[in-house]
């Protein structure tokens, strides 16, 4: 990773997740630099965010290096977390985190039980039909297998007839089962598919031998072959499977919101410091250029 404080890797945060209540608890905030009004972008917000001083995030904080628990399984770590600490910078209010499942976080968004979702979200069409995007990294997914990849994966194709452990609601999901779609159509065998709640769970799979291989977004992949055991449990193999967006959720209704939020990213990424971000965490394939809105297909 980089010179940033870790802790012992992904499968610590499992038990302290399991522990930690949904989303509209009381969460961890980010304070911004800049508070309140003298902040550049202050005015942009809804009146209703000015007046709490609060954004409240939805997240699945168990997917290193995007967010997950420190050791004592109230502080926010990860890439998107050290974004949200950016834009408050820009914006003036607090980032409020709170810990959801992976899935429910549209349906969150949808009934206002948070304000915005990040968590490594890949920007679709399908997921635009209910919500809207600001998008802020680009990443595919990849192939995660145990070490000396046992099975002699190359590519998403070689997965007929094997074992794939994947988040549920997930692209990756997605992906294998269209995967396994196209295995039987060729006249192979359909892949067996076992989805979880949290990636962890996923993952483990994978380490004890019961998935052949996981699926992962790239930084995500990259980050458990590189820290999870030493770098002895996982390696990533073969390309990134349809590299696109990921955004930052927001409801339809709130497009206030969600314009404030494109340009208080389009401002970080002018003044180099979401550069530094990227540098950080040792992803430059995930590197945007500009913030976008709803750039997914």
């Amino acid at each position: 990773m980089s010179n940033r404080t870790r802790t012992t890797g992904i499968f610590a945060t499992t038990i302290l997740v399991a522990g930690l209540a949904l989303a509209g608890c009381a969460g961890t905030t980010s304070e911004p630099d800049a508070a309140g009004a003298d902040a550049p972008l202050f005015d942009q917000l809804p009146s209703a965010i000015q007046e709490s001083g609060v954004i409240r995030v939805g997240s699945d904080i168990a997917y290193a290096p995007m967010e997950y628990y420190d050791t004592d399984g109230t502080t926010v770590l990860g890439f998107d977390k050290e974004l949200t600490d950016l834009l408050a910078e820009q914006l003036g209010v607090n980032f409020e985190w709170n810990n959801a499942v992976f899935d429910s976080l549209i349906t969150q968004l949808t009934s206002e039980r948070i304000d915005i979702a990040i968590s490594g979200m890949s920007d679709t069409a399908e997921r635009q039909q209910q919500i809207d995007f600001v998008d802020y990294y680009q990443a595919g997914a990849m192939l995660l297998v145990k070490k000396g990849n046992p099975e002699g994966l190359t590519s998403i194709a070689d997965l007929c007839g094997l074992t794939v452990a994947v988040q549920r609601g997930t692209t990756q999901a997605d992906y294998a089962q269209t995967q396994s779609d196209q295995c039987v159509a060729d006249g192979d065998s359909a892949i067996e598919l076992l989805q979880f709640d949290r990636e962890t769970e996923a993952m483990l799979q994978v380490k004890n031998g019961r998935a052949a291989s996981g699926l992962q977004d790239y930084p995500v992949a990259a980050y458990n072959a590189r820290e999870s055991g030493g770098g002895e449990d996982f390696e990533v193999v073969g390309e990134q499977i349809e590299a696109g967006p990921l955004g930052i959720g927001v409801g339809k209704q709130n497009t206030e919101l969600r314009d404030a939020l494109q340009q208080a990213l389009q401002a970080i990424i002018d003044d180099g410091s979401y550069q530094e971000l990227i540098d950080d965490y040792q992803t430059p394939l995930g590197a945007i250029e500009s913030a976008t809105i709803n750039g997914g297909s």
